[in-house]
């Protein structure tokens, strides 16, 4: 396989999605319209060949695909995962041995001219080049990838989000919240590549005390919050650890 288009693609695609951490009501024409475009850019860095047209046959029909997944707002969060899922597992297959995908000129010149810029002897390794893509990987699926399979776990588990409970927490509260989680994912994510192991207990401490009053008050609340905090760290944990295996 080759690992670098796929990862380029895997990354921007990543990039693109990050359009509907937000989007509970599904995504915008404006929104698939980006997720479309994004992983296009590609394109121009792939030598021409049979297997560019069936990538770009591919990219160009993914918006569409997300178009069909996001009508149904019951099923948003696993139909959002199972597309991401499909791209993978298509994009996979195209960049495999069998379709003869590969760099071409564009992507060699653009990895020299990073090497010139960026490193003294100007030579920028594939290796170099290559973990950069899996760790930017890892950090795009934490902060959002991971909120989607969280959200569809909860689902399945037959917790009720609190953003869907309007007597339980105001929007602000609930914006707020899913933003310290995604904080939360991305420090956890960092540490477990630095062998931090230590300092999640710090992280998860300090979300502790700064709920403590509504876990006093509300046992309901406490449960639904200590629930997703451990499947928050969870999903954050395996992906820094497959990334970890990988680098």
């Amino acid at each position: 396989m080759n690992y670098a288009i796929f990862l380029s693609i895997l990354n921007l695609v990543l990039l693109a999605r990050l359009r509907l951490i937000f989007r509970d009501e599904g995504a915008t024409a404006k929104d698939l319209a980006i997720i479309g475009i994004v992983p296009l850019v590609v394109l121009p860095f792939v030598q021409l060949s049979w297997g560019w047209g069936i990538l770009a046959l591919h990219l160009a029909s993914y918006p569409f695909v997300m178009k069909l997944a996001e009508h149904s707002r019951d099923k948003l969060n696993r139909n959002r995962a199972l597309t991401l899922l499909y791209h993978l597992i298509i994009t996979g297959i195209i960049c495999s041995p069998l379709f003869e995908v590969n760099g071409g000129v564009l992507a060699e010149k653009t990895i020299g001219f990073l090497g010139w810029m960026t490193l003294p002897e100007g030579d920028l390794a594939v290796d170099t080049v290559t973990t950069t893509q899996v760790v930017s990987a890892g950090m795009l699926l934490v902060i959002n990838e991971m909120n989607i399979v969280l959200r569809y776990v909860l689902k399945i588990m037959g917790i009720e989000s609190l953003g869907m409970q309007e007597d339980k927490v105001r929007d602000e509260e609930y914006s707020m919240g899913r933003l310290i989680g995604l904080l939360e994912r991305i420090f956890i994510f960092i540490f477990v590549l630095l062998n931090q192991y230590s300092a999640i207990g710090f992280i998860l401490a300090a979300k502790g005390v700064t709920r403590f009053n509504n876990f006093k008050d509300d046992r309901p609340f406490a449960e639904y919050v200590l629930i997703g905090t451990l499947l928050s760290t969870l999903l954050a944990l395996i992906i820094g650890g497959g990334v970890k295996i990988l680098l």
